[in-house]
């Protein structure tokens, strides 16, 4: 067990990127037996996402539209869900009989059996760190996990603020733009991306035409890569 935290501790001083943390969580994930990972950092004490990290890059732009939704259970109900212990197992029993909705959209992607680590700061839950799968993890391997939990969370918020162009000016996307560039970086046309967005496919054109403007890159491509090698999304 000290190996793999060494191992992912290791990885996490050495990362630079969210794409980086990303590679640390998905390769956790795998040595404990789970299927995927997620990182989200809250704003607003629970009320919105500020930033999220997903292994499985098809739901990586699913967070910001659920967050958005009427699918997410009330303030209180995710508090309760997350005090308590260091970390909680989240399982089918919990969707209640007015749930199907909500539960046909954790099964769509992954997230009804997670092993939920809360992050928190002052005594207040700032992020969480999920792991999706079942496997049954002992006193030990809950400790490693949740220690590896905090460092990559600590991590994101310290790199964060160093990420800067050029010039020293801070990179700041949109929601909106980043979630256009999230699902660019899925292989997705404009007209595809418009189609989930529920905007036109000229909007979705201006979207990444502002990010190009603000990285300094030539064309869609160069956008992807060069957001993704500084883990802006």
């Amino acid at each position: 067990m000290l190996a793999i935290v060494e191992g992912s501790l290791q990885a996490l001083s050495a990362a630079r990127t969210d794409t980086d943390v990303i590679r640390v969580l998905g390769d956790t994930a795998l040595r404990f037996g789970f299927r995927s990972a997620y990182l989200i950092e809250y704003a607003g004490k629970l009320a919105a996402m500020q930033h999220v990290l997903d292994t499985d890059a098809a739901r990586r732009g699913w967070w910001r539209n659920f967050f958005a939704s009427d699918l997410r259970p009330s303030l209180d109900d995710v508090r309760r869900s997350l005090e308590g212990h260091p970390i909680h197992r989240l399982e089918a029993g919990r969707f209640g009989p007015n749930s199907e909705r909500l539960r046909a959209e954790c099964e769509a992607n992954d997230v009804v059996d997670v092993v939920v680590v809360p992050i928190l700061h002052d005594g207040e839950v700032v992020g969480v760190a999920g792991f999706c799968g079942n496997p049954r993890l002992d006193a030990p391997q809950e400790t490693a996990l949740q220690m590896i939990a905090y460092s990559a969370f600590a991590h994101i918020r310290a790199t964060r603020a160093h990420r800067t162009v050029g010039g020293g000016t801070p990179v700041n996307l949109t929601p909106r733009e980043r979630d256009v560039m999230l699902l660019s970086a899925t292989g997705l046309t404009s007209v595809e991306i418009a189609a989930q967005l529920g905007m036109s496919a000229r909007t979705v054109n201006q979207h990444v035409d502002n990010v190009a403007d603000k990285l300094g890159t030539r064309n869609r491509a160069h956008t992807v890569a060069e957001i993704m090698r500084r883990g802006l999304i």
